[in-house]
């Protein structure tokens, strides 16, 4: 009997406000599944694509879960015969990371399969392979925290260097997806040449407190700083009825809300149980009362990356 294996990756937050391409959450609750089981030969196939919410190539060279496999079997000199499946576990286009956890969840896969010898830094090098090729852009602020969990910080591209920065415990995060598709590489397009150095002043400092909440786990450093005066002002126009959630969000008593990654989906914050749900809701009608039909989820920071399954527990 051949040998399988069953990896999660999780959903992630890419920018968390105005860290744009530097900073990435993991989030629980949503996220993709691979897997991965040794079959004769030599060649990488992928049998399946399932729940997904439009066609997904099965070839392996233009699917970022067999790009990232086919770079992680390289990286460990592995010629043995594998089969993927893959789950989707969140719409493409939603500002997710939908394209980055296929892609960890890929490299991963066969990493496990075969011993778990590939550290995670050379996890990393192989789902972003994958990342690059539908993404349009080689960034890491959705691939890394799937990897290693929590808040990550990507230092430089070239040399690939990341940090982990850990989580906030009193973070609660409210996500709210409209039923609009935004893909990255479209977003990016509309992204501004310049900017004002008032703008960009106040995005470095937020930025700067985003970082250090994570590391000390501080919600305090966290509130009030998730604001973006660079990307949100043009990404939130591809999104109909932002303006109104938002400003519905901070009237429920939301601390902060901005885009997900380059949307559609958005997130607020609060450390309030009890605000969350008011905040959900003001959020969901507003959409609604702008003709679009939107999910949402209360969740919280992933502790965990990517992780083997076991009776569909991640370990």
């Amino acid at each position: 009997m051949s040998r399988s294996v069953k990896v999660f990756a999780p959903a992630t937050i890419g920018n968390i406000g105005p860290g744009f391409d530097v900073l990435g959450l993991a989030i629980k609750g949503l996220g993709d599944i691979v897997e991965a089981k040794e079959i004769p030969g030599n060649d990488l196939i992928i049998e399946a694509v399932l729940e997904a919410d439009h066609d997904i190539s099965t070839n392996p060279d233009k699917n970022t879960a067999g790009i990232a496999a086919k770079k992680a079997l390289k990286l460990m000199d592995i010629t043995t015969g594998v089969a993927l499946t893959i789950t989707k576990g969140m719409p493409s286009g939603s500002g997710l990371g939908s394209s980055a956890a296929s892609a960890v969840a890929g490299a991963n896969a066969v990493n496990c399969l075969f011993g778990n010898s590939l550290s995670k830094e050379k996890v990393l090098k192989a789902a972003m392979a994958g990342e690059y090729s539908v993404s349009g852009g080689y960034f890491a602020d959705n691939v890394a925290p799937a990897i290693y969990g929590g808040a990550t910080l990507t230092r430089s591209l070239n040399p690939l260097e990341v940090t982990p920065l850990g989580v906030i415990s009193d973070l609660i995060i409210i996500m709210v997806m409209p039923k609009v598709k935004i893909l990255t590489k479209d977003s990016r397009k509309i992204l501004p040449d310049n900017v004002s150095l008032s703008d960009f002043v106040v995005n470095m400092a937020n930025t700067a407190s985003i970082t250090a909440a994570f590391c000390k786990n501080d919600y305090n450093l966290l509130k009030d700083n998730l604001f973006d005066y660079i990307i949100e002002p043009t990404r939130s126009t591809l999104i109909p009825g932002f303006p109104e959630a938002k400003e519905a969000a901070l009237e429920a008593g939301a601390h902060g809300m901005t885009i997900s990654g380059s949307g559609p989906t958005v997130f607020a914050i609060t450390n309030s149980q009890k605000a969350a749900g008011k905040i959900e809701s003001a959020m969901v009608s507003a959409f609604n009362n702008e003709g679009v039909e939107c999910n949402s989820l209360i969740t919280s920071s992933s502790v965990e990356g990517s992780g083997i399954m076991k009776s569909g527990i991640i370990t």
